[in-house]
């Protein structure tokens, strides 16, 4: 039975790993020690990814930023496992994923330090307005009256929009800098909040009304959207830093422009909500503007990063080798349709669960979950079947006249 995020898969003696992207040559060395079959090929792209998984057929995927589609995730019969080089999984196609029964992991907090650390170069910055002096400096131009008016960040309000792992960080840093931090995440309590040295802020409008720093740091998915829109922008004060290092959906950037073209706002964008070359009107209007600063998704790319995240995956892949065991699993249901569990007793003894199995089964009656407890000295276990409809007094029975069944329970499933 899986718990806290984690899944099972069967366990095989060799298996065939394919690696895109880059991937420390110290770790897939770790892993080939480890008996695994490992192939890196940062050459693989979207396009070409199917075909290698056709070719190669790997029991397990792992990426970085290269997207996968559902043409790839069925291109080899024998994969069972994606593993995510990073914190999110948006470039898995997860409803794929999930028809397939392939299960999906990643690595959570690996990066968090690294994205915290452009977040503030990036406020930084904006408030000091360095890039524009190293464009001086490079150019002749020596004006440093130009540049007097930096608001200084001791004392001034930091607002927080999402407090995970990476909001955390950057929070930390915050308070290092002697700010007074604020913040807003859909999953965060007072408690917490208390607990982290930072207020609760109920509301994203008065976050924005609050704070002389906007710091975004949510997770990119369809409920955050379009999140920070209008209403956001327009309630930030003149001069506000507005800083995302999430995902460029997150901000309405015509309404972002507006705010930096009407009301001074200062605005540090590690994503925009599109690749370069596709980029019309707001877009390429706001990653040319005058107190916007950019940078190239380099939140995660520090080497720290990068080995802390290789050695996770490495994590991932000996845990699920060695015994099923997929930690960080993003796909394995939280609840399932179970409605009744069955208690079987019975002796430690090859084909006793088959036979469970083909009465449950004769019955139409859904196995949702189980799993199989063995008594110590090896001689009996116990197996909890969760089962879609409670079985009937018939099927009960006919399962405690299985051969080696010693007892039998069934009861409704009390959540």
């Amino acid at each position: 039975m899986s718990q806290h995020g984690h899944a099972t898969a069967p366990s095989t003696a060799t298996v065939r790993v394919l690696i895109t992207d880059a991937f420390d040559a110290a770790a897939a060395d770790t892993l080939r020690d480890a008996g695994f079959d490992v192939i890196r090929n940062p050459m693989l792209d979207a396009d070409t990814l199917a075909a290698a998984m056709t070719d190669l057929q790997p029991q397990v995927l792992v990426v970085r930023s290269v997207r996968v589609c559902a043409e790839a995730l069925g291109a080899s019969g024998a994969l069972a496992l994606v593993i995510c080089a990073g914190s999110d999984t948006e470039c898995i196609d997860l409803d794929a994923a999930n028809r397939m029964g392939v299960m999906v992991s990643h690595c959570p907090g690996r990066n968090a330090a690294a994205v915290a650390e452009l977040a503030w170069g990036l406020v930084i910055a904006c408030d000091r307005r360095i890039p524009d002096q190293v464009a001086d400096l490079r150019s002749g131009r020596t004006d440093p009256t130009a540049y007097a008016d930096a608001s200084g960040l001791a004392g001034r309000t930091l607002g927080i929009v999402g407090l995970g792992q990476v909001g955390q960080e950057i929070a930390r840093r915050g308070l290092a800098f002697g700010m007074h931090v604020i913040a807003w995440s859909k999953h965060i309590t007072e408690d917490r909040c208390d607990a982290l040295g930072v207020d609760f802020c109920a509301n994203l409008v008065n976050l924005a009304k609050l704070a002389d720093v906007v710091s975004v740091s949510v997770t990119g998915n369809e409920e955050t959207r379009g999140l920070l829109g209008d209403k956001f922008f327009n309630a930030l004060r003149p001069g506000t830093i507005v800083v995302n290092t999430s995902r460029g959906h997150v901000c309405d950037e015509a309404a972002l422009l507006h705010a930096v073209r009407d009301r001074g706002v200062r605005a540090g964008l590690d994503i925009f909500s599109g690749d370069p070359e596709d980029r019309t009107g707001a877009e390429r209007a706001l990653a040319s503007e005058p107190g916007v600063y950019g940078t190239f998704r380099m939140g995660d790319r520090t080497d720290q990063a990068r080995l802390s995240i290789d050695s996770e995956v490495v994590r991932i892949l000996r845990a699920w080798h060695a015994d099923g065991t997929v930690l960080n699993c993003v796909n394995v249901a939280e609840h399932t349709a179970a409605s009744a569990v069955l208690m079987v007793r019975h002796e430690n003894r090859p084909g006793v669960l088959a036979r469970i199995f083909d009465v449950l089964g004769k019955a139409a009656i859904n196995v949702e979950q189980m799993d199989n407890q063995i008594s110590t000295g090896g001689a009996a276990a116990v197996a909890r079947v969760f089962t879609a409809t409670q079985p009937s007094a018939p099927v009960v029975s006919a399962i405690r006249t299985c051969p080696h069944v010693l007892g039998v329970t069934v009861s409704p499933l009390r959540r």
